[in-house]
């Protein structure tokens, strides 16, 4: 302090003729927002001079480039961005001159934050893999931004504000502070997107330096999220349903139809391995595991196992899905089997259960038309073959055969064509063959023979051996007296033994009667039997048989005399003349 005195008293001394003093700096410390613009007053140096002399201002130093200063106001402003992150003060040498002191200084200017810092994301692109079967509120990505403000300004908050494609808001969120980007809704490979794209914000809370405008900074970067397919997807048969066909009797290994089964988990595509479950008829058919072809295996008989065959096809992933086990599926397969004409007609006794047959029976009343049924079908196992039948043998005119083109499988019968000889007395049996023709194939042939029984109806009436009979009888014969023994025929069976026997007219039977079961004619009152009072007697023997039907004959009954009567004069006077020499001759009775 002492030399600092010796010197002030040596410039008095000095310049004692006029006095001049060194401009003073009052002020070092400055508070400059960092975002002044630039060209704008930051401070104004702040310095006097004792003198009241005419100041100049300058800036001198490393941080002299940020700034500009008016050399006669001392107004500095912004020539250089100026950046608090980068430091929070600056040192800035001034120099203030009255033109005969210069006066230097050293400033220093306290940066106060502005927010002029958008948040930073620490990486700047962001593939991201998420399995599909990931949980619901699981973690998918954790964003990061940094922010160098203070305050508010430096506070990140995070949000999603666009999504590709728009469903995807149904599936992410982010946490808005933490930036934790999670599952809100379930992912689905196949169903839904196996790609979307993220637009994440990161902002601040915005702030403002000194009284100006709060400012909000951001920032924005794109997510890009590729969901990885897991196998959690069984396989699926496409173009189903499978219908194929084939005909009967075809070469082994002969191709049927494809089927074709794909892995729905299409990001990963797991080879099919096909095989056969179970078949309506087993051992027809097999199938090429790697390329799902289907083909023969055995010969095939259609009218065995029918017109169609089922198949139960299984399709297996070749690997194991996400919870280790086989992924499969199975479809229906039908294979509609083609007939092939190699089967003749045949018989079938079908009035229980069908059984095959050559000897068939049937019966019909004589004299009778209609259907005659004998219990016959005839059936070729071929599909779409017509059957000529037709009748051979001696009675075959008497009959024909109903169809005459049949079906694969018809009912046969026999129409009676010529009833009239149908006669039970004259034949009680017909015996015929049924001769069934494989129209397209007319090598296929069978035949069936057929006994036909006839029947007896009541047709006939009784009749007589003779239309008259002339009898004699002596009059007055005792009572029971037989005039005539005699049987009427009828050949239908069912009248025999059953033949009732009547005179006529009703007036007869005063002098003679029947038997009605025998047929003996008898005398019925011996009296009234008087030659001389009636010598012949007409009736007429009447036989009924057991439908009513009546047989006739007539009796001529002749009564023989007897001597049963003196001779009677009829005449109590017999006068007769005579000629002399002449002879009497005359009857007398």
């Amino acid at each position: 302090m002492g030399g600092l005195t010796g010197w002030l008293l040596l410039l008095c001394l000095v310049n004692s003729a006029k006095a001049s003093f060194s401009p003073t700096i009052t002020k070092f410390v400055f508070e400059v927002c960092e975002d002044v613009p630039i060209g704008s007053p930051a401070f104004t140096i702040e310095a006097t001079d004792p003198d009241g002399d005419t100041l100049t201002y300058a800036l001198v130093g490393p941080n002299a480039a940020f700034f500009q200063v008016d050399p006669y106001s001392g107004v500095v402003t912004v020539k250089s961005p100026l950046d608090r992150e980068n430091s929070v003060t600056m040192l800035l040498d001034v120099t203030v001159s009255d033109t005969a002191n210069l006066t230097p200084g050293r400033l220093t200017i306290i940066l106060n934050d502005a927010n002029d810092n958008s948040p930073i994301f620490r990486n700047t692109a962001f593939d991201i893999s998420v399995p599909e079967n990931t949980t619901v509120g699981g973690s998918v990505f954790t964003f990061l931004a940094d922010d160098e403000d203070e305050g508010d300004a430096g506070v990140v908050r995070y949000s999603i504000t666009e999504i590709i494609p728009a469903q995807g808001s149904e599936v992410f969120e982010i946490g808005a502070i933490n930036g934790e980007l999670k599952l809100k809704g379930h992912l689905n490979y196949n169903l839904l997107s196996s790609f979307y794209r993220l637009r994440v914000n990161a902002g601040d809370l915005g702030g403002s330096c000194g009284s100006g405008d709060k400012v909000f900074q951001s920032s924005n970067v794109f997510a890009f999220v590729t969901v990885v397919d897991m196998p959690d997807l069984d396989p699926i048969f496409i173009s189903a349903p499978y219908i194929g066909s084939v005909e009967e009797n075809s070469a082994v290994d002969t191709s049927v139809l494809r089927v074709t089964a794909i892995d729905q988990d299409k990001g990963i595509n797991d080879n099919i391995i096909y095989t056969i479950e179970d078949s309506t008829a087993d051992g027809l058919f097999k199938i090429s595991e790697n390329d799902g072809i289907i083909s023969i295996s055995s010969a095939i008989d259609r009218e065995v196992v029918g017109d169609t065959v089922t198949l139960t096809v299984k399709a297996k992933e070749s690997e194991l899905n996400v919870n280790g086990q086989p992924a499969t599926t199975t479809t229906t397969v039908q294979v509609n089997i083609g007939d092939v004409n190699d089967n003749p007609p045949q018989f079938y006794n079908c009035e229980e259960s069908c059984v095959t047959a050559t000897q068939f029976t049937g019966e019909v009343f004589e004299h009778s038309l209609g259907a005659i049924s004998i219990g016959m079908t005839v059936k070729d196992p071929d599909k779409s073959v017509q059957t000529e039948l037709r009748l051979e043998g001696v009675d075959k005119d008497v009959f024909s055969v109903e169809p005459s083109l049949a079906a694969s499988d018809s009912i046969v019968q026999l129409l009676v064509r010529q009833p009239a000889n149908l006669d039970f007395e004259k034949k009680q049996q017909m015996v015929l063959q049924v001769i069934a023709i494989d129209k397209d194939k007319t090598t296929f042939q069978s035949t069936a023979t057929v006994t036909i029984n006839i029947k007896d109806t009541n047709d006939n009436s009784p009749t007589f051996p003779q239309d008259t009979y002339r009898l004699k009888v002596a009059e007055h014969s005792p009572v029971g007296t037989e005039v005539l023994s005699v049987t009427a025929e009828d050949p239908d069976t069912m009248d025999a033994g059953n033949i009732t026997y009547s005179l006529l007219p009703e007036s007869i039977l005063e002098y003679f009667d029947v038997d009605a079961g025998m047929g003996r004619v008898y005398v019925k009152n011996n009296i009234t039997l008087d030659r001389e009072l009636r010598s012949l007697y007409s009736a007429t023997l009447q036989a009924r048989d057991s439908d009513g039907k009546p047989g006739t004959t007539v009796l001529e009954i002749t009564l023989t005399d007897i001597n049963d009567q003196p001779p009677i004069i009829n005449r109590d006077l017999y006068r007769e003349f005579v000629k002399e020499d002449g002879q009497l001759e005359f009857k007398i009775e």
